[in-house]
């Protein structure tokens, strides 16, 4: 399934903010520009020509720098571009940062700063990088644009929304600067990471489906894979006549037994937090867990989705994806997982309870979680009288397992523990 998809980031649309607007020193003030003329004047009373002439070049190159300043940001266009916006842990971005100088006015200088989302500052690559923030120096001539690009190393899964692009130019004399922001809506999305899923010990219901079965649950007619001699009591729709005609006896078609896995996942956040501190560990693990099984369920063409009681970065809402065997589904189940943050509103139990709701009878739960809540018990027996078929995934080491008789369960401390599983 592709979830890698190169899309450019969005371009900076609204009019630049003006920042500030700065001296090289005291004496380039308002104040300080005052007393140089009135000096001017009083030396030009008193026919003092040298200081008249000394004034006067300082003067009018003062007003000559404050004017080109004010001008250098005029004209100018600033972008930052992406090459891929939706990426896995430990895949890099080429960061493009593209500046124009649309005017006859030549730029001796400009400067560009990109403040990177914390989770990238440390792992970006390439020279100019301080602080968290690239920073790339020019000098434009008019009518010219010139780009650099700064690749950037995504190693953790999460939300980065990128901050506005800084521009600051001035003029020739280097005694007036001018800055300006340029507000960007960009960002990347680190997907969690996907590790390889045997067959999870997941009751079976349905009739048809994708996922082979040890057990004839159900033959899909749609699958044939062999033929028998006919026995008395088989279905006469079954024979298989060009077989028949060749062996010149009855001939069964044998099926495939399958079962299809209609699977929903439910994470509880607030379960990898152990006396107010989260274990983060366990919870990135738990959130590779739930993207990996729902890989796993779609790959195999089951419909999957996924829930989890969290506050989203972007919008602060939780996660409800029901299962559905859309295209999109996959692209949505991990970017939502992508943005899922420690934060939580709802307590997993109520959580669960109130979004189980909305799922048929049949539907196969899956409840991923570190330590059970206190009414963890009472859930899991509401569940399994709805109808519902339950696999409950521990994240971590395990003090105990207090699960009761009848319930699938398995401890996953490593992504191992979900490959050993068969």
């Amino acid at each position: 399934m592709p979830f890698h998809r190169d899309v450019p980031s969005s371009q900076p649309g609204n009019k630049p903010k003006v920042l500030a607007s700065q001296a090289a020193g005291y004496l380039l003030h308002k104040p300080g520009l005052a007393a140089f003329g009135a000096i001017l004047v009083f030396a030009a009373w008193s026919n003092q020509t040298s200081i008249v002439l000394l004034m006067g070049l300082f003067l009018s190159a003062a007003l000559l720098a404050k004017g080109w300043s004010r001008l250098s940001l005029m004209g100018v266009t600033c972008q930052r571009s992406l090459s891929q916006t939706r990426v896995f842990p430990g895949d890099t971005v080429n960061l493009i940062l593209h500046v124009s100088n649309r005017k006859p006015l030549p730029l001796p200088w400009i400067q560009v700063d990109d403040h990177l989302p914390p989770g990238l500052a440390a792992k970006a690559a390439g020279s100019g990088l301080e602080n968290g923030s690239i920073r790339r120096r020019a000098a434009l001539l008019w009518y010219r644009s010139v780009r650099w690009t700064c690749p950037v190393q995504c190693s953790k899964r999460g939300f980065y929304p990128f901050g506005p692009l800084e521009t600051t130019s001035g003029d020739i004399f280097g005694l007036y600067s001018r800055s300006v922001a340029w507000n960007t809506t960009d960002h990347i999305i680190v997907y969690p990471r996907i590790f390889p899923v045997r067959r999870m010990p997941i009751p079976p219901v349905h009739p048809m489906g994708n996922s082979k079965t040890e057990r004839r649950i159900f033959q899909d007619p749609t699958r044939t894979i062999g033929v028998r001699e006919y026995r008395p009591g088989d279905s006469l729709r079954n024979i298989h006549w060009k077989a028949s005609a060749r062996t010149q006896g009855l001939q069964v078609k044998v099926f495939e037994p399958t079962a299809l896995f209609k699977v929903a996942l439910f994470l509880g956040v607030d379960t990898f937090c152990r006396e107010d501190s989260l274990n983060t560990d366990d919870f990135e693990l738990g959130i590779d867990t739930v993207a990996s099984i729902a890989y796993d369920v779609m790959d195999h063409g089951g419909p999957a989705g996924v829930f989890v009681n969290t506050r989203l970065a972007d919008t602060g809402q939780g996660v409800s994806i029901p299962p559905s065997g859309d295209r999109r589904q996959p692209g949505n189940i991990l970017e939502a997982l992508a943005k899922t943050t420690p934060s939580w509103r709802v307590a997993f139990g109520p959580f669960l309870e109130n979004e189980r709701r909305s799922l048929k009878a049949g539907t196969t739960l899956v409840l991923v979680i570190s330590k059970p809540p206190d009414d963890f018990r009472q859930s899991v027996l509401s569940l399994r009288e709805a109808g519902h078929p339950l696999l409950v995934l521990l994240i971590g080491e395990q003090e105990k397992t207090p699960l009761m008789a009848g319930v699938s369960w398995l401890n996953v401390r490593s992504p191992m523990d979900l490959a050993r599983n068969g």
